[in-house]
């Protein structure tokens, strides 16, 4: 495999598998901040990333894909930097920091989507990329899942005040206060930071991608007109314009409800301190199945592997439509789980494959750009849709019973939005005809 090929999962799992991520909501309120500051963070993040994300594919086409590789992870390095210095107790100077901090969080996801892929995919010898994608995707699947494992457990434990004074005590040393404690996820993840920065600076650049004769502005400019030049192509390219359209509908539906997880968890039964064991079980048989995600991308058509992706999605949320209690109706929900891999694996595959070199980061910041914009859209209508069940039964929009009637209406949406979605795509392909 080539550097930038091996350097690229290297990237990613540093980039991806954050120690603070199992106490990220935690970890704003102990930061000393409320519910609806949390919300509004993340929706600035959100929409940082929105906003950025075709713009900064379009730069990477121009002025190379490893100088915005090397931007988001200095990004990453001063995001990280923000969080490990923020004083605790003092909440209008950690709500402002924090304000900073997602906007370079979501930065630095825009920076590196997109164009991460394309200097990886591009460096592969042309003639093997088609072998030499899905194995190097299934590594990458495999390197992740034990990433967030590793990320996980040791973010938990260490997050644990507790956990953390027994060990000094126990190496006589002394025990630090909760305000230094409750920092060590983040000072682990400054350190893979900077690590994820030196991996960008490591990374090659295998063609320029434009006249090195060219002005500054005449690059700006021809990133912009590169948005619309790909826009047009997108839309007049069957086969992309096919596979945006599945990432969309799929992609939000399955994202949403690994968002509200916890709430499924709770219906049927489960404790908290049983919800790390199943992230990490599920990040288990991620590392299970990177071999099939690579034999079936490889062997089977791109309708084959929908079909049955289709199959599987639907088959999990009407399992999760009618929740049985206990682990059974946790291992029933399992394919929405996997479906996600599945969904990521096939649709880097192929979108690739079409794409031609000269606009690929672009044309995957498309991909971010749609599927994002349409989970926020799904995020909005769940929303509507628990509060017009609430009324309707005289409930609140947190009762379980709210939340199990909304369910029920999510395969039917997803079985719908599909064809729909399939039926306009063939409509759109006899208009082009």
């Amino acid at each position: 495999m080539p550097i930038n090929a091996r350097l690229f999962i290297l990237f990613r799992l540093l980039f991806n598998c954050r120690f603070y991520y199992p106490v990220f909501t935690v970890l704003f309120l102990d930061l000393g901040l409320g519910i609806g500051e949390f919300a509004a963070l993340n929706v600035i993040w959100a929409l940082t990333i929105v906003l950025l994300e075709v713009p900064s594919g379009a730069l990477a086409d121009q002025f190379g894909r490893r100088r915005l590789m090397i931007t988001a992870g200095l990004l990453m390095v001063a995001e990280m930097a923000l969080l490990c210095l923020m004083p605790v107790g003092d909440h209008d100077a950690v709500l402002w920091l924090f304000v900073l901090n997602r906007i370079l969080s979501g930065a630095a996801e825009a920076c590196a989507s997109g164009a991460d892929e394309a200097l990886a995919y591009d460096s592969l010898p042309e003639a093997e990329r088609p072998e030499l994608w899905p194995r190097l995707m299934a590594r990458l699947q495999r390197a992740m899942a034990v990433g967030f494992i590793i990320s996980s457990i040791t973010g938990s434990i260490l997050y644990t005040h507790e956990h953390v004074a027994s060990a000094a005590a126990f190496l006589g040393l002394e025990v630090p206060s909760r305000a230094l404690t409750m920092k060590v996820p983040l000072a682990l993840n400054l350190l893979t930071a900077v690590a994820c920065l030196i991996t960008c600076l490591r990374m090659q650049e295998h063609e320029t991608p434009v006249s090195l004769k060219q002005s500054l502005s005449g690059r700006v400019v021809a990133a912009f007109r590169g948005i619309a030049t790909t826009g047009r192509w997108i839309w007049g390219s069957q086969a992309v314009l096919r596979l945006l359209v599945l990432g969309v509908v799929f992609d939000s539906i399955i994202r949403l409800f690994l968002t509200v997880s916890s709430n499924f968890y709770r219906l049927v039964g489960i404790s908290e301190s049983w919800y790390g064991v199943i992230g990490t079980a599920a990040s288990l048989l991620g590392l299970l199945t990177a071999g099939l995600m690579e034999r079936t991308s490889q062997r089977f058509s791109l309708r084959r592997n929908f079909t049955g992706l289709a199959l599987a999605v639907f088959g999990g949320l009407l399992a999760a439509a009618h929740p049985q209690p206990g682990w059974t109706g946790v291992i029933l929900i399992l394919p929405l789980m996997l479906g996600m891999r599945f969904l990521q694996f096939y649709l880097s595959h192929y979108l690739n494959a079409e794409v031609d070199s000269a606009h690929r980061a672009t044309t995957l910041s498309f991909r971010g750009l749609t599927m994002n914009l349409a989970y926020g859209g799904m995020t909005l209508l769940f929303g509507w849709h628990t509060h017009w069940l609430a009324g309707q039964s005289r409930l609140t929009s947190e009762d379980t019973r709210v939340f199990a009637d909304s369910l029920a209406w999510w395969p039917w949406w997803f079985a719908g939005t599909l064809l729909v979605s399939l039926l306009c795509l063939r409509l759109h392909r006899l208009r082009q005809a």
